[in-house]
């Protein structure tokens, strides 16, 4: 076994990782009662997309989450050269459920908030290019000032934009009793799903915070898909309710954007404990086989909230083992890959020390 102390720069939002399904019910079947619909198939390709989390846009912009224009137009200018095609949440959802395939080149535009300068600004700027959008409204928020109104949310459905659910209030999810994170989801949905003609099929979770109740209340208020703000690009191989995004704040660079359009997912199996498992020790022993067979072992850097870790390593398995220093509350482990492609990969453990 080896040991190497990875060090990784990382930009720290707070988030929670987390997995979950729904629980069938026993007893047998009526005669006459349909029969459950059947799984979805899964995607029938290996396919990856980009998903970008933006908030604001005005120009000369200078707080963190409102993008200045001038930099989108760089970030749009080079997607397009680069020969990607913009995608809906929907498609994304369809594609898992393996009835229709995404681009080979994919990008998912998403605006979390709902503020107005989407539809004045940023629309304008990704229509030159063809391009089509998402939003994630915090629903009891939806015509206040500077924000979307109701019309104005019908006007971006009209044109193609998915439109989604930020919750109702933009709680913090994993922090409050399960009928409250159901009535946040379920009332969200139901608002939106009434001005947009059931439009509402996704949901970005404030905050990114999610954990293994968050993520199957979720399936069960009726959503095809959810998303956090883990770090690192979508693929065939994601969890459909917390698939990755990459946010976009003011200051990244274009090189950097690049970058994000290079990357490729690091892929780990047999994660322990499970993706979404709350842990209540400020030690715990994380395990994960690392499946990309062409990713040394020695390569990978991990953080914690951007403090390095160590780890070990069992080259027979693959196994990487590490036991990072965890916070009350929620915690971002990353690990990254260096090479060509880079490769990143990263979720939230929160931990309860009560």
């Amino acid at each position: 076994m080896a040991m190497r102390r990875l060090v990784v720069p990382m930009m720290v939002l707070g988030l929670v990782a987390a997995l979950a399904g729904c629980r069938g019910r026993g007893g047998e079947q009526a005669a006459d009662t349909p029969a459950a619909p059947e799984e979805p198939a899964g995607p029938a390709s290996e396919r990856s997309v980009l998903v970008l989390c933006y908030h604001e846009m005005s120009p000369g912009a200078t707080s963190t989450y409102d993008v200045p224009s001038e930099d989108f137009a760089e970030q749009l200018q080079l997607i397009a050269d680069e020969g990607y095609q913009s995608v809906t949440v929907d498609q994304i959802a369809d594609y898992f459920d393996g009835k229709a395939d995404l681009p080979e080149r994919a990008v998912c535009f998403t605006f979390d908030d709902g503020a107005e300068s989407i539809l004045t600004v940023s629309k304008p700027m990704m229509d030159e290019h063809g391009f089509v959008g998402n939003i994630f409204l915090i629903s009891d928020s939806v015509g206040g000032q500077g924000l979307l109104s109701w019309e104005q949310v019908g006007e971006l459905a009209a044109a193609g934009w998915g439109v989604g659910s930020h919750t109702a209030s933009h709680e913090y999810l994993t922090r409050v009793d399960a009928e409250t994170v159901r009535a946040q989801l379920a009332d969200s949905k139901a608002a939106i799903d009434e001005h947009t003609d059931g439009a509402c099929s996704a949901i970005a979770y404030p905050y990114g915070l999610y954990d293994t109740i968050v993520m199957g209340l979720t399936q069960e208020t009726g959503y095809r898909l959810a998303f956090s703000i883990d770090r690192g690009p979508a693929d065939w191989t994601d969890d459909r309710w917390r698939v990755p995004r990459q946010m976009v704040v003011n200051g990244n660079s274009l090189k950097t954007f690049r970058n994000w359009l290079a990357q490729s997912k690091l892929h780990l199996d047999a994660v322990s404990p499970a993706i979404g498992e709350r842990v209540a020790t400020a030690t715990p022993t994380i395990t994960a086989v690392v499946t990309d067979e062409d990713v040394p072992l020695d390569g990978i850097e991990i953080s914690r909230d951007g403090n390095p870790v160590d780890y070990r390593t069992d080259p027979d398995t693959r196994t990487i083992t590490l036991t990072p220093e965890l916070s009350e509350g929620a915690n971002n482990l990353r690990l990254n890959v260096y090479g060509s492609p880079r490769r990143e990969v990263s979720w939230v453990i929160v931990c309860d020390l009560g």
